[in-house]
């Protein structure tokens, strides 16, 4: 949960954030009174000759900005009056924090500019002839601050909190948060194949790191009201995989995943199930369970439980070969019931579970040419002989299968859409949509039909690319991440089909939450190739972006700008935020209060994107 909570407080910083600047705010004050008469003469030298007066400085000093004055006979200025009336016109100087006030000898200041901020330091000093005892005037202040600020710009959190890991990955070795809490490894991310030269992502499994914040539904377009699936794996920490640094047969581990994916805009997390009929599969098993145990304990069921059943769950009870047909078909019927009475039985009664229409929902991964010994019959019977199997359940099952074509076939309920990728070329790469060609032929093919099958669902597909080369399983097969655009590209896709005058699509899926070793992981969020840099001169604090792929790196997968500035303890509040992405400057004099601060800019990116930090520059005000 502690990512999660995490996630929540910054959220609720920021909210209550707006709220403060949206209320009235009050300006911190204060005052200094001036007392005292000149003194003189005396005689220093013992007769007329030597005539002398006291004289010296008055200084009020607020938030490091000071007023002085003189005081002396020669000078005109005698009294306490007219020196408070010589301070109080300083401190209405342009740069003075306050605006001043005098009534006789009594100096009154409020601060410029609101908010607990305002209380500022508040000092004084007199300087005198020290041939007298003590100085003609003293100058008394009201405290060594202003009071009664309040509301105004509060600290949304640290410098290092907002440049560290906030997802539910583990962290990076150089991490400046550290690791989280679950985590027994540091995670530097998987790089692609050393023998792809050209390779555009070289980094397809990027080490975590501060990710938007924006909800992954506003890449869709605009009025839709579906529903957002996170597919996920559940093998991580099992000896058979690579190491990300976590092990998810751990609950803390399952319950800040699904903290994340409720932080990032998920609706369902559909666990890959490799079943209960085999035993080797037990660890996948128990993060399943464990997954389901964590959404099943929230209060509302704001993230619901879904089954995505694998061809992996069936292949160690039905061999793929040498076994005949029939006994191939039986096979399978066998253990597909099997398993869908272990799914109603566990899962599918409890309200956690996906339901569409109000029948549980069961996904399968995989197809007919998992078992080529059967034909498109075979499989229809399976299928069939399975949903006739669940409909005699109190409520019964609803089936989708990776999209190759709808049918009319009683028990296919709809079809998602999966990644189609093509064996690598510095060309290929490129071929985000489709395995045979540069256009999205898989994608448009998936949303043309499901329009013409109204009656079944259509789930479609948002990915950032591929790259299998960590798996152990590789056939070196890659589409190029292209520095974010990938994802939007694919959510593009899909408003060319949907929304608008055409029908609502029901689901999106993002493929996947987490599978590293095949690049498609978007729990650690995507690199989108850029850096921020900033300068300032004067009030004027300017910022660029600098591309480490100057062909791919693209502003459109920037969502915003936030200018902060902080103080000597790092602590950042917001100066500016929401600046268009073709924003590039911001004059600080109204937006900053008078003080020394570091000016950061952050460039927010599109949901799922990972948001940079600027340098710092100082900045005195």
């Amino acid at each position: 949960m502690q990512v999660w909570l995490r996630v929540f407080a910054v959220l609720f910083t920021l909210l209550c954030l707006t709220l403060d600047l949206a209320q009235a705010q009050t300006s911190g004050t204060g005052w200094v009174n001036i007392t005292g008469l000149l003194q003189g003469p005396i005689y220093p030298c013992g007769n007329s000759t030597c005539t002398t007066y006291d004289s010296g400085q008055i200084t009020v000093t607020v938030n490091g900005f000071s007023a002085t004055t003189n005081y002396s006979k020669a000078g005109s200025q005698k009294t306490a009056t007219q020196l408070a009336g010589a301070l109080a016109a300083k401190l209405n100087a342009a740069a003075s924090p306050v605006t001043a006030i005098v009534a006789k000898s009594k100096i009154t200041m409020t601060a410029k500019f609101a908010g607990s901020l305002s209380n500022y330091p508040l000092s004084t000093s007199v300087t005198y002839n020290t041939q007298f005892a003590k100085a003609s005037f003293a100058a008394t202040a009201s405290g060594p601050a202003l009071t009664g600020g309040s509301g105004g710009p509060v600290s949304m959190g640290t410098l290092v909190q907002q440049t560290s890991n906030d997802t539910s990955l583990c962290s990076s070795s150089n991490d400046p948060g550290g690791n989280l809490p679950y985590c027994s490894a540091f995670f530097d991310g998987f790089a692609a194949n050393p023998n792809d030269i050209g390779v555009q992502t070289p980094v397809p499994s990027a080490p975590a790191d501060h990710v938007s914040n924006i909800s992954i539904k506003q890449l869709m377009y605009s009025g839709w009201s579906g529903r957002l699936i996170c597919e996920y794996q559940p093998w991580f920490g099992s000896s058979n995989h690579k190491s990300v640094g976590y092990n998810e047969n751990s609950p803390a581990t399952v319950a800040s995943q699904n903290s994340f994916m409720l932080a990032e805009g998920c609706d369902i997390n559909l666990v890959d199930y490799y079943g209960s009929l085999d035993a080797k599969q037990s660890f996948n098993l128990t993060t399943t369970n464990a997954v389901f145990a964590d959404l099943n304990g929230r209060a509302g069921y704001p993230l619901k439980f879904g089954i995505m059943e694998d061809k992996g769950a069936l292949k160690s009870t039905c061999p793929t070969s040498g076994q005949t047909e029939s006994a191939t078909v039986t096979c399978l019927q066998n253990a597909l019931t099997t398993e869908m009475d272990y799914i109603n039985t566990h899962y599918a009664k409890s309200p956690a579970y996906w339901t569409d229409a109000g029948q549980p929902v069961v996904a399968y991964f995989g197809g007919k040419v998992d078992w080529p010994i059967l034909t498109s019959a075979d499989w229809d019977s399976i299928w069939s002989t399975v949903k006739a199997h669940t409909d005699t359940y109190s409520t019964p099952f609803k089936y989708i299968f990776q999209f190759g074509a709808f049918t009319a076939n009683a028990y296919d309920g709809g079809r998602y859409g999966w990644l189609q990728p093509p064996a690598y070329s510095s060309t290929q790469q490129f071929w985000w949509g489709s395995n045979s060609r540069a256009s999205p032929l898989y994608l448009d093919n998936l949303y043309s039909a499901g329009l013409n099958h109204p009656s079944q669902l259509t789930i479609g597909s948002l990915y950032k690319g591929f790259d299998d080369s960590s798996a152990s399983w590789s056939a070196n097969r890659v589409i190029a991440q292209q520095c974010g655009q990938v994802l939007l590209k694919t959510a593009n896709e899909i408003s060319k089909y949907f929304g608008g005058a055409n029908p609502q699509i029901p689901y999106v899926q993002v493929i996947t939450w987490n599978d590293y070793e095949e690049g498609t992981a978007t729990e650690e969020g995507i690199d989108n190739c850029y850096t921020a840099s900033s300068t300032i001169s004067g009030n004027i604090l300017s910022w660029s972006l600098v591309a480490s792929d100057s062909t791919y790196a693209s502003t459109s997968t920037v969502h915003h700008f936030t200018v902060y500035f902080a103080d000597a303890s790092n602590n950042l509040y917001v100066a500016a935020t929401n600046l268009a992405v073709n924003t590039n400057s911001l004059d600080l004099s109204s937006t900053v209060p008078p003080g020394t601060w570091t000016m950061y800019v952050e460039m927010v990116g599109q949901p799922l994107v990972i948001n940079r930090m600027s340098n710092g520059v100082s900045y005195i005000h």
